[in-house]
C-alpha cells in the first residue's frame, strides 16, 4: 500500500510520450515556433498544426515571452536569476525552443534522461517564472514543472548517492522509472491537496457553505482578460458564467464541495492503479463541470491526470489481455 509498483516498457514510453506533448502545447504560447506558415494553411498544414500545436502554428503569432522585458514583482528564480529576462530576446528565445524541443526528442526516446529531464525542467521552470514575475501570478502550469521536477530528482538520485560513494538501493522489481512516476502522482495529489488545505484554512467548512461568492471571481477574471485583450466578448460572456453561481447556490455548493472532498482525498491516488484511474477520472470530470459551469479552467491538470493517474494504455491493453483470456477460456462463448 503507497508503495511503487512495476510499469511495462510501453506504459513508460506512452507517458514519456504525452507527457512530452502536454509541456510542448503548455510553452506553446510562451515561446516561438520554429516552423511557421503563411496564412492560409493548407489542408495538410491546417492538420499538422492540429497534431503538433506546440511546434507548427501560424505566421502571424506574437509569443508572449517577448513582452516581459523585465521583472517588476520577481517569484522564484527571479530573485537569484535577474538575467532572466533574457529569454524575452527573439533570438535567445527561438533557440531555446530548439533547446527544449531536442531535450523533449531525448525524454521521449528514454536516452539521457538525467540531462534531458534537468534541461526540460529548467526552461519550463524559467519560462513561467518570468511570466510570473510581471504582478499577476498564475498557477495553472506548476503541476508540470513540479512533475517535471520530481521526475528530475528521481533520475538524478543514483548520481547523488554515488557522489557520497553510496548505491541507491531499490526495492525487488521496481526500477528508477516506476519511481519516476510514483513520484509524479505523488506531486500532482499534493497539488489538490494543498488546494484543500488552503481553501479549509482560509474559510474552514464555510468555503462550501460562501462557495456561491466565487461569481465575484468569475467576473474579475474576465474584466481582467477584457483588460488584457480588449475583447468585448470577455465582458459578455463575463455574466452568464456568474449568474449560475447566482441563480444555482446549492449546486454551486455541490460542485465544488465535491471538488474539495475529492482534492482533500486526492492522496488514495497512490494505492493502486484502480485507485489512481477512479481519482484521474473524477478529478477530469471535476474540471469539466467546473469549466463549464463557471469557466474556471485547468487544462493542463487534466492532461496531466490523464497521463499519470488514468494511464489509458494500460487499461487498453488490460481490457483486450482480459477479453481474449476469455475467448481463450470460453471459445463456444464466441461462435
Amino acid at each position: 500500500m503507497y508503495r511503487p509498483y512495476a510499469h511495462a516498457r510501453y506504459e513508460f514510453f506512452f507517458m514519456r510520450l504525452l507527457f512530452a506533448w502536454v509541456v510542448l502545447y503548455s510553452t506553446d504560447p510562451m515561446l516561438p515556433s520554429f516552423v511557421k506558415f503563411e496564412e492560409p494553411l493548407s489542408g495538410s498544414q491546417q492538420t499538422l498544426s492540429k497534431v503538433f500545436p506546440g511546434i507548427v502554428d501560424s505566421a502571424d503569432k506574437n509569443p508572449g515571452i517577448y513582452r516581459y522585458k523585465s521583472t517588476p514583482e520577481p517569484t522564484g528564480m527571479a530573485h537569484f536569476l535577474p538575467g532572466i529576462t533574457v529569454l524575452s530576446n527573439p533570438t535567445v528565445a527561438f533557440w531555446t525552443q530548439i533547446i527544449l524541443v531536442a531535450a523533449v526528442v531525448l525524454y521521449i526516446s528514454g536516452f539521457v534522461l538525467p540531462i534531458a529531464l534537468l534541461v526540460i525542467t529548467f526552461i519550463h521552470c524559467a519560462i513561467f517564472t518570468l511570466n510570473n514575475s510581471m504582478g499577476a501570478t498564475h498557477h495553472g502550469y506548476q503541476i508540470i514543472s513540479i512533475t517535471l521536477l520530481a521526475q528530475t530528482v528521481v533520475f538524478w538520485l543514483p548520481w547523488g548517492y554515488r557522489l557520497f560513494k553510496k548505491r541507491l538501493e531499490l526495492p525487488e522489481g521496481i526500477r528508477l522509472q516506476d519511481w519516476a512516476i510514483y513520484y509524479s502522482q505523488l506531486v500532482i495529489a499534493t497539488c489538490y491537496i494543498i488546494a484543500a488545505v488552503s481553501k479549509l484554512l482560509a474559510s474552514g467548512v464555510m468555503w462550501i457553505v460562501k462557495s456561491p461568492l466565487i461569481a465575484v471571481q468569475i467576473h474579475k477574471s474576465f474584466d481582467q482578460k477584457y483588460y488584457e485583450y480588449l475583447d468585448p466578448k470577455w465582458l459578455e460572456e463575463g455574466p452568464k458564467y456568474a449568474d449560475f453561481a447566482v441563480n444555482n447556490p446549492n449546486l454551486t455548493r455541490l460542485i465544488l464541495g465535491g471538488g474539495l472532498v475529492l482534492e482533500a482525498v486526492a492522496f488514495l491516488v497512490l494505492r493502486s492503479r484502480l485507485w489512481a484511474l477512479m481519482i484521474g477520472v473524477s478529478l477530469i470530470v471535476m474540471h469539466r463541470i467546473i469549466g463549464h459551469t463557471m469557466a474556471l479552467h485547468f487544462p493542463t491538470n487534466e492532461q496531466v491526470d490523464l497521463v499519470f493517474l488514468v494511464n489509458l494504455p494500460f487499461w487498453i491493453v488490460f481490457a483486450y489481455a482480459w477479453v481474449t483470456k476469455r475467448r481463450m477460456e470460453n471459445p463456444l462463448a464466441t461462435g
